[in-house]
């Protein structure tokens, strides 16, 4: 077995351990699928944690049914980053031929702007060793 390290949270020692029994006992089995997402849609939307098991549920998915990209705030930041590259590769590799983008009421990420955060990133870190 690998050393874990002792400076590791938790929480993500519990995760490993946990993925280490679904893995031994076979339980990914039943979420087996192929790359290419059975409705063909992409849905881009918000990494907000209460919609984590809310989004599925709310439009009827289960694994293998599409593409779903998240980022903060459901957000096309720039014309060649990480959100339009993983569009032309669900569009282009993997047969997509529609794009959701689902926002949700009491955004955060939808209110950030990226020099704000940048400024915030500096303020952080210069006051640390």
């Amino acid at each position: 077995m690998n050393e874990v390290n002792p400076f590791m949270n938790d929480f993500v020692k519990k995760m490993l351990d946990y993925n280490r029994a679904f893995v031994e006992h076979g339980l990914y089995e039943k979420y087996t699928t192929t790359k290419y997402p059975d409705r063909k849609i992409a849905i881009l939307a918000c990494m907000d944690t209460r919609m984590t098991e809310l989004l599925p549920a709310a439009l009827g998915l289960k694994n293998g049914d599409v593409k779903l990209i998240k980022n903060a705030g459901g957000r096309v930041m720039h014309p060649y980053g990480s959100v339009i590259f993983s569009l032309l590769v669900a569009v282009y590799e993997l047969g997509v031929d529609t794009v959701v983008v689902i926002g949700h009421d009491d955004c955060g990420g939808r209110l950030l702007e990226g020099n704000d955060c940048q400024d915030e990133r500096t303020r952080h870190f210069a006051g640390s060793d």
